[in-house]
């Protein structure tokens, strides 16, 4: 992430804009070069938005709902922030010249330099796209195996791939090419959430019924010991397997504290707890004010907060947290469901994929850029 370092001021957010999607919205991530935002949700497309822009075109290789997503690139990419305005390209611009260009572009770039990201749909299917050219294109696809996909997460040196689903088991592959690399298999359920360590060792998963959290050495392709997250609520059938298990997981950029985020077992309220990573035990647990809710993703800020994305009834908020606090930052309502989250790499902007539209889960659906301005 590139960040400027500028204290900033998560209370005086603000949207600059939202971009309408045809379909409601399960997952957003930004690219590492900033140029575009991929979402995904109730249907086979990526939609690829330019924040410069505000041009919205689909990637159609998946196979099923698109419902996660994440970003790895190598130190050094540039980054473009999103321009205060947007500038609509010229009309006679078509998709087909931009993936000519694309193609030819990405080829001539240098081979250390990467700029990636990696999409999941709820069949299984495994994408990686190249988004260093004028166009994102596919850099490999692969059929996981998992049934039902759920979870992706990538090392921090770029080198593996994990993935969780409906079979209970976490695989590995290598984000160089896609292939194989090893199974962790003990989850009695399906695994909703993963995330590695920062020291480059240890692998967590949670899943939806057990409420364990579990680690793993994924060198040497062995659990090493559990985390009781009894406090968030598990799946018990129906529509609970919206709300159930272990949501989204997430390390402190130090690696001292592990974070989860599902909803609270009795009050129903969105949930976050803490578990310190030496003991194993649960330190602190920080609660929404608003009841029948959940908090679906995490992400951290280098100044030392995170942000949760959270999904009331047909109601949507940002909550801004400080870990050592119980009490909030700042919160902030946004204009649906919020499903998915992320940080821009700039660190000042935020989008937020958002399910929209006249019925319960939407018709439709936004993904929201909001900016957090400097402090004072």
């Amino acid at each position: 992430m590139v960040f400027s370092g500028e204290k900033l001021d998560p209370a005086a957010t603000r949207r600059l804009r939202e971009f309408p999607h045809e379909t409601p919205l399960m997952s957003c991530v930004v690219d590492p070069t900033g140029r575009w935002c991929f979402a995904g949700g109730r249907s086979r497309r990526v939609y690829v938005t330019g924040l410069d822009t505000g041009t919205t075109r689909s990637l159609e290789d998946h196979e099923s709902w698109v419902v996660v997503a994440t970003r790895w690139s190598t130190p050094g990419v540039p980054v473009k922030s999103p321009a205060s305005e947007l500038t609509p390209p010229p009309p006679s611009e078509s998709r087909d010249l931009q993936v000519a260009a694309t193609r030819s572009t990405a080829s001539a770039q240098t081979p250390r330099e990467k700029s990636l990201v990696v999409t999941g749909d709820l069949v299984g299917r495994l994408i990686c796209w190249d988004t260093l050219g004028d166009w994102p294109v596919v850099r490999w696809s692969i059929e996981t195996g998992h049934g039902t996909l759920r979870s992706v997460a990538i090392s921090g040196d770029g080198r593996l791939v994990a993935t969780g689903g409906g079979d209970g088991v976490v695989r590995l592959w290598s984000l160089a090419d896609g292939k194989s690399i090893r199974e962790l298999a003990g989850h009695t359920c399906p695994v909703f959430s993963t995330a590695f360590h920062p020291d480059g060792v240890h692998l967590l998963s949670g899943d939806r019924g057990e409420q364990k959290i579990r680690q793993w050495d994924y060198r040497a392709g062995r659990e090493v010991r559990e985390f009781d997250a009894k406090d968030l609520s598990n799946y018990k059938g129906g529509t609970d397997i919206n709300y159930g298990g272990v949501r989204d997981l997430a390390f402190s950029p130090d690696g001292d504290i592990v974070f989860c985020c599902g909803r609270d077992s009795y009050a129903r309220p969105g949930l976050v707890l803490q578990f310190d990573w030496e003991t194993g035990q649960q330190v602190r647990k920080q609660v929404s004010t608003f009841t029948n809710s959940i908090f679906h993703h995490l992400v951290f800020h280098p100044q030392g907060f995170y942000l949760a994305a959270g999904v009331g009834a047909q109601t949507g908020e940002i909550w801004f947290w400080k870990p050592d606090a119980d009490e909030k930052l700042a919160s902030l309502k946004v204009s649906g469901p919020a499903y998915g989250i992320d940080l821009h790499p700039d660190g000042r902007h935020i989008l937020v994929a958002q399910m929209g539209g006249p019925r319960t889960y939407g018709d439709q659906g936004t993904v929201g850029l909001y900016e957090m301005p400097p402090a004072g």
